[in-house]
């Protein structure tokens, strides 16, 4: 699947507002930071773990399916070099816009955005998401590894 060239002036637009909350018009989510002690994490399904190399500026896509009857979607960028800088950005398949989310969301400062995606009621929107990864600020080239868990 051909992946659309964002602009790194496009991706800054997107990435340099607040953290935003879903459309009213479609599912609300809750963001939290994962939770290490999670009871659930062996019967996860991981339809996506990827490796990418990004640089400067540069945006790369993930497009991930979920199909029916998924509680919640546990997300895992991990580049661990905290001297340089991604961002995450989410967008449902109704197009609604989570993030951009950054290094410090859960607080620690160490190369790594993980996250859960819940839903405030029933299940996980069906379709296909986008996982937006954007080089902030790196120095070189920056390797990463991106996994999205459903429970």
């Amino acid at each position: 699947m051909a992946v659309p060239a964002v602009s790194a002036e496009e991706e800054h637009a997107e990435n340099s507002g607040t953290e935003d909350s879903p459309a009213s018009a479609g599912i609300e989510y809750i963001v939290s930071p994962w939770v290490e002690n999670s009871s659930d994490t062996e019967d996860s399904i991981s339809p996506l773990r990827s490796t990418q190399y990004i640089t400067q500026g540069q945006t790369i896509t993930h497009y991930v399916g979920v199909g029916s009857g998924i509680n919640y979607l546990e997300v895992d960028l991990n580049w661990g070099d905290s001297s340089d800088s991604l961002t995450l950005s989410i967008s449902t398949p109704s197009g609604s816009k989570l993030g951009p989310y950054r290094d410090n969301y859960d607080g620690s400062v160490n190369g790594r955005i993980r996250l859960n995606i819940d839903p405030s009621q029933g299940y996980v929107e069906q379709g296909t998401w986008q996982f937006k990864v954007y080089g902030e600020s790196v120095s070189g080239t920056e390797d990463y590894t991106f996994n999205v868990a459903f429970h």
